[in-house]
């Protein structure tokens, strides 16, 4: 699959989504949209009885998949989702009463990409989660 054209327009233009694989996509739909605040943007039922929902916060756009018969991915997996956020103190505040339990117990500063505050969680089929803040913009 080569390209025969002297002057290629195509180029890679940014991320699109991040498609994570699901047991019960109602299950998740509600964790993603009522816990964590994305919005739930479209839903299709495929022919084959795979479901998809699309998520948004922000930047970030999640497509939650759930097929049929709840087939794991393996190699290629993703490790971790990264959210980008501001005031991250007051976000975990917030999941804490809505009893999202944290991977650690305490929000950590790394001195990576300038600075960053970052604290990891898990999704209702043990997706790994983080919220990342930039110290610095």
């Amino acid at each position: 699959m080569g390209c025969n054209c002297e002057k290629c327009a195509g180029k890679m233009t940014g991320l699109a989504h991040i498609g994570i694989m699901v047991k019960d996509i109602d299950v998740s739909k509600e964790f993603y949209v009522d816990k964590l605040g994305f919005i739930l943007t479209d839903e299709v039922n495929m022919d084959n009885g795979v479901r998809l929902a699309f998520l948004n916060v922000g930047t970030c756009l999640l497509e939650l998949v759930q097929t049929p018969d709840h087939s794991p991915r393996g190699a290629g997996a993703v490790d971790h989702v990264a959210i980008e956020v501001e005031d991250i103190e007051t976000l975990v505040c917030k999941l804490v009463e809505k009893q999202i339990n944290f991977l650690t117990n305490e929000i950590a500063e790394v001195p990576i990409l300038g600075g960053i505050k970052n604290i990891f969680f898990t999704g209702p089929d043990g997706e790994r989660l983080e919220f990342f803040e930039y110290l610095k913009k």
